[in-house]
Parts: structure tokens; C-alpha cells; sequence
């Protein structure tokens, strides 16, 4: 009987990490093959089958390949159906991020050569519209936007070597008064709770504080708005780990970070903790400039 080899595809967006990824899964142990045209990519996956001496394969696939926008769409969609242990892994990452890896490095992006004359943020946003289809036979999203790489080594060895990585949960405090968070994934405003800011014992306080904790908690608004954000969070973070985030930021904010949102935050991220044992939770509160982990992810 055959042994059941491990094959995956990585393609995505340029700059989200491929060559990374695909550097980092040799150190695994994978043999690695890069910018290959789609078309060969199924005869690849027979020869990777019938070779005794080949366990783990990656096959690297993307918009490098003059070939790859045209051919790409039905070619991974046949393998779909065709090899269904196949694993097709799609890179992304924000916008902004790109920009900057393509900066920092000064690559120029794959698409400069057919349209020098337009601007980096438009030849991203080409290549992604071309990528969608892409994107949408992925098995696995995988978002780079918040990983070093080496956050992308540890996630990588996580996935092949127990199948899912252990998601960095973050439940942040902040004030609307300082601007939003720019890493924050979902964003909740409770300034409508009563303000322990103009209770004059209270001001000099903060939502770490027991007499502030019971102000506001004292308000039935406060245990509902806490419990809606606990059933919010509940609900996403399994579908966020199943899309490959590495990281997810719930940031919940008052007029001044320093009350209300501090509270809530502490409650919140004590309750994910709990209910979530296999993840990093971390609490932090950004205007009092403290960030602390409150639970390993150790089950």
C-alpha cells in the first residue's frame, strides 16, 4: 500500500511570503520547487507520488509565470478534483504591508515590467483582482500582514507538525480621542456607558482599579455590552484560525482609554482565555502603554 505523501501548493499575492514560506518548509524536510508554469504542476504531482525517495512536496505557483493568469484558474481547479490531498495555500497580506516589504527590499513588483508606468499600490491591486478566483479554491488563507519572519517559521512548524497553529489572540484598550488602532481587526465603542471620568474620585483611576470596575459594572449596559462582545469573539475566532491568521486584534474603545474600554478589555480577555485554553490571549491596554499574556496556549 502507498504511503500517503504530503503535497501542497503555495501561491498568492507577491510579497506575502512565499519565498519565505517555501525556504522555511525545506528546513521541514519538503522538497522544494519554485515559480513552476501551472501546466506542469499536475505531471509534478504525479512524478512526487511514484518517487519513493520524495515524503513532502511543495510546489511553488504564482503571477512570476507569464503563464500563471491565464492558465492558473482551471489548472488548480482540476487539481481540486483530480488529487484532492493536494493542499492549495494562498499568501496575502494588507496593502500597506506589501508597499513596504517591496520598499524595504526594493524588488520591483512582477508586474513593473509589462506596466512601468503605473504606481506600486495599482499594480497590487491589479494582481490581486486577478488573483481572486485564486483565492477562492484555497484550502488555506494564510495573512502575513503581523508575522516576522520568524512568526512565520513558528507558524508553518505548528501547522505541518500538529495541523493548526496556536492563534495570538489580542483584546486591546483604547481611547477614540488618540485615533484608532491600526492592527485592530474589529473594533467596539462603549462610550456610550456612563463616564467614571466626571466622578471627581474616580478620574484619577483607571478600569484596573476596583472602584472603577464596580462604577461601571454597577450599570446592567456594561454586563450586556461585555457579554455581546464575549459571544462576538467566541463566534469569529474559530473561523479566523480556519482562514490561517497568525494573529487576531479585537480592540474595544472608550473616549480616553483609560476607564470604560480598560474595564471591558480585562473582562472580555479573561473570559477568551478561559473558553479558548488552546490559544495566546493577551491583554493590552494602549494609553496606559501595558500589554501582558494571560494565557499560553498550553491545553
Amino acid at each position: 500500500m502507498k504511503r500517503k505523501k504530503k503535497i501542497l501548493i503555495l501561491t498568492g499575492e507577491s510579497g506575502a511570503g512565499k519565498s519565505s514560506a517555501m525556504r522555511h518548509l525545506e528546513d521541514l524536510g519538503f522538497y522544494c520547487i519554485d515559480n513552476i508554469p501551472p501546466s506542469l504542476i499536475p505531471n509534478l504531482i504525479r512524478l512526487v507520488e511514484d518517487n519513493p525517495e520524495i515524503e513532502k512536496a511543495v510546489l511553488v505557483t504564482d503571477i512570476r509565470n507569464p503563464s500563471f493568469r491565464t492558465t492558473a484558474p482551471s489548472v488548480l481547479e482540476n487539481i481540486k478534483s483530480k488529487f484532492p490531498e493536494v493542499e492549495i495555500w494562498y499568501f496575502t497580506a494588507d496593502k500597506e504591508t506589501l508597499i513596504k516589504r517591496f520598499s524595504e527590499t526594493r524588488r520591483p513588483h512582477p508586474f513593473e515590467r509589462y506596466e512601468p508606468g503605473k504606481s506600486l499600490e495599482a499594480l497590487i491591486e491589479e494582481e490581486r483582482e486577478i488573483l481572486e478566483p485564486i483565492k477562492a479554491l484555497a484550502d488555506r488563507v494564510i495573512d502575513t500582514t503581523e508575522m516576522t519572519t520568524h512568526d512565520l517559521k513558528r507558524f508553518l512548524k505548528e501547522m505541518i507538525l500538529s495541523g493548526k497553529p496556536r492563534l495570538k489572540v489580542t483584546v486591546m484598550s483604547f481611547g477614540f480621542k488618540y485615533g484608532l488602532p491600526p492592527s485592530a481587526d474589529n473594533v467596539f465603542d462603549v462610550r456610550f456607558l456612563p463616564n467614571p471620568h466626571f466622578v471627581p474620585e474616580l478620574r484619577p483611576k483607571t478600569g484596573m482599579d476596583k472602584e472603577v470596575v464596580d462604577y461601571i459594572f454597577q450599570f446592567p449596559e456594561a454586563k450586556e455590552i461585555s457579554e455581546l462582545i464575549t459571544r462576538f469573539v467566541e463566534f469569529t475566532l474559530p473561523m479566523y484560525e480556519q482562514e490561517g491568521k497568525a494573529y487576531v486584534t479585537y480592540a474595544i474603545g472608550c473616549t480616553g482609554g483609560q476607564h470604560r474600554s480598560v474595564a471591558i478589555t480585562e473582562l472580555v480577555a479573561q473570559e477568551i482565555a478561559k473558553k479558548f485554553r488552546g490559544y495566546n490571549v493577551f491583554v493590552e491596554h494602549r494609553e496606559l502603554s501595558e500589554r501582558r499574556q494571560i494565557s499560553s496556549g498550553e491545553e
